[in-house]
């Protein structure tokens, strides 16, 4: 163990934090914090012998973090500091609070391709780094009612998933300048008052006035949230009962002057990752996405990835929203070598979107979920679709994501097909059961998704899903979203259980 001093341990409070698990045998785990997604090799491989110590495993989140278990209490202050000299800190993991209060501003989550993308208006990331180095260990934004996600994207792409973050910056342009409009009030969780997707206040923001805007929201919800209870105390309680005409005045208030208003439209595309392999805006230079099904990453794997940035790129990565990792930087002479150095490593950069996007949380750990467990379920099920439909899936707009419990970590609700574990009696004993949803989106047509059918083992939700796509796939559709609108759900219903009677033995309808 190594000495510390009173100083330094004040500062690790502040910046560090371990959460409790519940499952697999560990006890804690921590978040290191990725601003933006942003990381180099060296990092990685840092992260990487630190996940060696402990089983070998770790998670990118749907917040740009990388996840690490099995942490003993007794270990932490080493680990903090080796996480604060890799250049990172840890979200506050807020489970172990059981009331309101002690929130702080999460991960930010911004377009893993930042800087690099070719139809981006806006670089966010010096934006990103200003307001999470801003927040992070400020000890007057530590004590919110709870949590703040905020989420800024410079490109098209839905890539962020704006609609379900408390706070989203999107850049657009309005005449001739370039700027931010903002959605705010976004969660899909079960805190009061129940799922809610972000709301447009319809104003213009300059990039310059940007980082003072954000800070004027964390303020509010600071200051106006309530703390009543822990269900009632995310900002979307806030912006329900307040309205968003109260919300602009608070906000204009906090500010010191009027908000510009925009009337354009969010110029997103509903897509959710940035797939495959793709030309950067910097001449001769390529990005490449692979895909890590449920966010599931090895120590052995990390140290590849690093090794392959390296040799091919400069050594640059990035994490996304959506659970993968990108190697950006990549010359056009070496793309080639590195798609096959990473299949080599176990991580081939093939399969249909669904291996992209595909998000699972890992309820596993925090023990709200029996196997299969989310991230099992989703490799299980992409895998069947993929070797039932192949090639047949391949350039079509689809994706699947799985939760373990109503708290909707795997953002099951915006999913063109989303899961929701469900523990359930049986005899002295639990089985582990799902729910579907379907129909869920962001970007354009931004929704929450429909309850297809409840309570269905693993076994028999993964028949439904075969059916459901194979459905979408006959019927020559592109996208899930227009091919769930023209079937309905009381036809879709019957499609998944044209051979069961009333579906009662495995589930039920509602």
């Amino acid at each position: 163990m190594i000495e510390i001093s009173t100083d330094d341990m004040e500062r690790f409070v502040d910046r560090f934090s371990l959460g409790r698990d519940r499952g697999r045998g560990s006890q804690h785990f921590l978040r290191v914090k990725v601003l933006g997604g942003v990381i180099n090799s060296e990092q990685l491989r840092g992260i990487a012998a630190l996940a060696e110590k402990y089983n070998g495993y770790a998670e990118v989140t749907d917040r740009q973090d990388v996840q690490l278990h099995w942490i003993r209490s007794e270990d932490a202050i080493d680990v903090f500091s080796t996480i604060e000299k890799l250049g990172f800190t840890t979200d506050k993991c807020g489970q172990g609070f059981p009331g309101p209060r002690y929130g702080d501003v999460r991960n930010i989550v911004s377009c893993p391709i930042a800087g690099v993308n070719r139809h981006e208006l806006i670089n966010p990331y010096p934006l990103v780094k200003r307001v999470g180095e801003f927040f992070t260990g400020n000890r007057d934004y530590l004590d919110l009612p709870r949590k703040f996600k905020i989420s800024i994207t410079g490109c098209n792409t839905s890539c962020v998933k704006p609609e379900v973050n408390d706070l989203s910056l999107i850049a657009v342009r309005k005449n001739s300048d370039v700027g931010f409009t903002v959605l705010a009030g976004g969660s899909v969780g079960i805190s009061m008052p129940g799922p809610r997707l972000a709301r447009h206040l319809k104003i213009f923001v300059k990039q310059e006035d940007a980082f003072d805007l954000i800070r004027a929201f964390v303020e509010v919800h600071r200051d106006n949230s309530s703390r009543e209870s822990k269900p009632k105390a995310r900002f979307k309680w806030l912006v329900e009962n307040w309205g968003m005409q109260r919300l602009r005045e608070e906000i204009e208030n906090r500010l010191g002057r009027k908000l510009e208003d925009y009337e354009g439209k969010i110029p997103l595309n509903g897509e959710t990752e940035h797939i495959g392999v793709s030309e950067q805006r910097q001449d001769g230079l390529f990005y490449i996405s692979i895909p890590l099904l449920g966010g599931v990453l090895s120590a052995n794997k990390m140290m590849e990835i690093a090794r392959i940035a390296d040799e091919y790129g400069t050594g640059d990565v990035r994490l996304t929203p959506s659970q993968n990792v990108i190697i950006i930087n990549v010359r056009r002479e070496d793309v080639d070598a590195a798609l096959a150095e990473l299949s080599k490593a176990g991580m081939p950069v093939e399969g249909s979107s669904l291996r992209w996007t595909a998000v699972a949380c890992p309820a596993d750990f925090c023990g709200k979920t029996t196997g299969p467990h989310p991230k099992e379920l989703a490799s299980a099920v992409v895998e069947r679709l993929e070797r039932r439909l192949g090639d047949q899936l391949n350039g079509r707009r689809i994706n699947l994501k799985i939760s373990g419990c109503p708290n909707g970590c795997g953002q099951h609700l915006i999913a063109d097909i989303g899961l929701m574990g469900v523990p359930v009696r049986a005899g002295d004993g639990v089985k582990q059961t799902f729910d579907i949803y379907v129909g869920g989106r962001v970007g354009p047509k931004a929704s929450i998704g429909k309850l297809l059918a409840s309570r269905l083992p693993a076994e028999v939700a993964g028949d439904a899903i075969e059916k459901i796509v194979s459905a979408f796939v006959a019927g020559g559709f592109q996208d899930f979203g227009e091919f769930c609108d023209a079937m309905g759900i009381e036809q879709l219903k019957s499609l998944i259980f044209e051979n069961e009677k009333g579906g009662e033995e495995h589930g039920s309808f509602k």
